[in-house]
């Protein structure tokens, strides 16, 4: 077995890139997308309406969000 030399990096196995979240047009409905590091625009027709609608990396799915319960809260009158 081989010794890695002296300033070489280890690396290990390749993570996933990480997914985001992006509200679409639909009320309580988000996008998962990749976070890609090059940038690399992703154009979808979205399910949910006639349009398609541009995201900064690869669509992997669609995700039900709920809304916060303090949002209510927040807006009090001063």
């Amino acid at each position: 077995m081989r010794k890695p030399q002296p300033g070489t990096e280890l690396r290990s196995a390749a993570e996933p890139p990480a997914q985001v979240l992006f509200r679409v047009c639909r009320p309580g409905w988000a996008v998962l997308v990749e976070k890609n590091p090059a940038g690399v625009s992703t154009r979808f027709v979205c399910p949910f309406c006639p349009h398609s609608h541009r995201v900064p990396g690869p669509v992997r799915g669609f995700q039900k969000v709920r809304r916060a319960k303090w949002i209510k809260l927040r807006r009090v009158a001063e």
